[in-house]
C-alpha cells in the first residue's frame, strides 16, 4: 500500500498508510516510525518493516475526506527531470521542426515549485504560455554513486505522479529552461508515494492528465525513449 503526506485541520503534517478511500495514521499504528518522509526513508529496511505490519485493521484509521493531502516529498535535495524523453512527445516536437535529441537532456526544478497533489497551482502574471506535463516522478531513497543498470533499482525507494507545470514563454528563454519550469506551486507532486517493492515494472504505467475532466494526455512508461536505468550517454566531441 502506498504512504501519504497528510494534515487535519491546522495539525502537524503526519505520515499515514493508504487503505481503499482511507488511511492508517502511523503515529497512531506504529509511534516507533519517524513522523516525516525524510526520516522515513532515511530508516531504510527497519522502516519499511514496521510500515508492512500496519494492516487495514490497525488503530488510527482515518477517511480520507477528512484529511488534506500534502507533496510526500517535499524537501528533496534534488528535483531533476529528462527532457523529451516520450516517443509520441518526440514526434509531435519533430512535426513541430524540433529534432529529438541524441543524448538525454536534464533539467532542473527548484524545488520551491513543489506544490501538494491539489493544491491550486499560480499562473504567473509575466506568462501567457502555461502548460502541463503528467509525468511519473522516481524517488531516489539512499545515496548513491556509479550503479550499474543492475543495481540502479536498489537504490529507488518508489514512485509518484508529478505535473510538470511549465511556462514555456520563459521556458524558451534560456538554455538551462530552469526558470520556466520553477515558478511557485509549479511542481505538484502526488498524491502519496507508492513503493518500489509494489511496482513490479515502472515501464508498464498508464499516465494520463485530465483538466477539467477533459482527457488531453495519454501515454505509458513504456514509451520512455530512455529508461530509468540506463545511463545517460555523453557525446564527448
Amino acid at each position: 500500500m502506498p504512504i501519504a503526506v497528510f494534515s487535519q485541520a491546522s495539525g502537524p503534517r503526519r505520515l499515514g498508510k493508504v487503505y481503499d478511500g482511507a488511511l492508517i495514521d502511523l503515529s497512531v499504528a506504529a509511534p516507533k516510525l519517524p513522523q516525516d518522509m525524510t526520516g522515513f526513508l532515511a530508516a531504510g529496511d527497519a522502516a519499511l518493516e514496521l510500515f508492512h505490519a500496519v494492516g487495514p485493521d490497525s488503530p488510527g484509521n482515518i477517511a480520507m475526506e477528512a484529511v488534506t493531502l500534502h507533496a510526500p516529498v517535499d524537501r528533496p535535495e534534488k528535483y531533476l527531470a529528462i527532457g523529451m524523453n516520450y516517443a509520441d512527445h518526440a514526434a509531435e516536437a519533430r512535426a513541430a521542426g524540433v529534432d529529438t535529441p541524441q543524448w538525454q537532456v536534464w533539467f532542473n526544478k527548484q524545488v520551491s515549485c513543489i506544490n501538494d497533489p491539489f493544491a491550486p497551482v499560480i499562473a504567473p502574471r509575466v506568462s501567457e504560455k502555461l502548460d502541463y506535463e503528467a509525468e511519473l516522478a522516481v524517488v531516489i531513497g539512499r545515496h548513491c554513486r556509479y550503479l550499474t543498470p543492475e543495481q540502479a533499482p536498489d537504490v529507488v525507494a518508489g514512485y509518484m505522479v508529478a505535473n510538470d507545470v511549465s511556462a514555456r514563454d520563459w521556458q524558451m528563454r534560456t538554455g538551462t529552461i530552469t526558470l520556466g519550469k520553477s515558478f511557485d506551486t509549479h511542481g505538484p507532486l502526488g498524491p502519496w508515494l507508492t513503493l518500489a517493492s509494489e511496482i513490479p515494472d515502472p515501464h508498464a504505467l498508464d499516465i494520463r492528465m485530465y483538466v477539467n475532466g477533459e482527457l488531453r494526455q495519454s501515454g505509458n512508461t513504456s514509451h520512455l525513449i530512455h529508461n530509468i536505468w540506463i545511463r545517460s550517454r555523453i557525446s564527448r566531441r
